[in-house]
């Protein structure tokens, strides 16, 4: 008696357990190409100025490895609608003659209009989406390479743990050096090629989403 205790306990300890754990998270990392650039003019020994070079030497990032604050200020509004009417209809109709014709008239039947056939279909549909989002944070991102003609492609993520739910942030992007502000900050909206997700997984996002067996009758479901 006392092991089946001991068993059920364990049993019920591991699937507490299992029921609160996420697995490690694994940080994105982008294969980015770059592409054909120019390359960046190249100071001759001995001169005092570079061209593309700024004339102060400033704090900003500019190198692999170098950190820069990105502000995230992205909105997205989209509506759509769409309409479909469709309508037929169709008439048939048939005589008969000789011996049928002649049965026909003995029954008392017309039999110029023995066989008729009509059909109507009609089809009337319409639909609207309407999606608005709006995501506001603040991100340091890490330079990860240097083009040829200056500019920075940038990456970095953000992990927030709550309780047993996690958030996860990630921006990349290229980035010209002349749209970094003084205090090494740089909106969302200045990215180029950007690529900003903001996802999560945990309970509250487990809850969120329908379970396989109904996705699989919303796929199948021909209505």
């Amino acid at each position: 008696m006392r092991t089946q205790l001991v068993i059920v306990s364990a049993t019920v300890s591991l699937l507490a357990g299992c029921a609160s754990h996420i697995a490690p998270y694994r940080p994105k990392r982008r294969h980015f190409d770059p592409g054909r650039y120019e390359k960046s003019p190249v100071a001759s020994r001995g001169s005092l100025y570079a061209g593309g070079a700024g004339w102060f030497e400033d704090d900003r990032a500019g190198r692999v490895g170098d950190i820069l604050i990105v502000r995230i200020e992205e909105s997205e509004q989209a509506t759509r609608d769409a309409t479909t009417k469709l309508a037929r209809s169709t008439q048939r109709s048939a005589s008969a003659s000789g011996l049928l014709g002649s049965a026909a008239s003995a029954v008392g039947l017309d039999s110029a209009g023995l066989i008729g056939l009509s059909s109507e279909r009609t089809f009337d549909g319409s639909g609207k989406i309407e999606r608005k989002g709006r995501l506001v944070a603040t991100l340091p991102v890490r330079v990860r390479r240097v083009l040829p003609n200056g500019d920075l492609f940038v990456e970095g993520t953000k992990v927030i743990m709550v309780g047993a739910e996690e958030h996860h942030l990630y921006v990349s992007g290229l980035v010209r050096p002349v749209d970094i502000g003084p205090d090494n900050t740089i909106s969302s909206t200045r990215l180029a090629d950007a690529e900003i997700e903001y996802t999560g997984r945990g309970d509250v996002t487990q809850q969120t989403r329908q379970g396989w067996l109904a996705r699989l009758l919303d796929t199948i479901m021909p209505f």
